[in-house]
């Protein structure tokens, strides 16, 4: 009786999760983008801070 080949042959694999991983990477990168105000420079608001001491008598 002849036996049964079992093997199994992968090749390549992992591209499309791959894939997935990096598309995931983009869309939390652009998530972040716009959640941080979309101003990745910080030009957009002028801060003005001003430190003054007590005046001593």
């Amino acid at each position: 009786m002849a036996e049964k080949d079992t093997t199994v042959v992968t090749t390549g694999g992992g591209g499309g999760s791959w894939f997935l991983v990096g598309a995931l990477l983009v869309i939390v990168a652009v998530g972040g983008y716009f959640f941080l105000g979309g101003d990745l420079s910080g030009g957009g608001k002028d801060i003005d801070v001003s430190i003054e001491l007590p005046k001593a008598d």
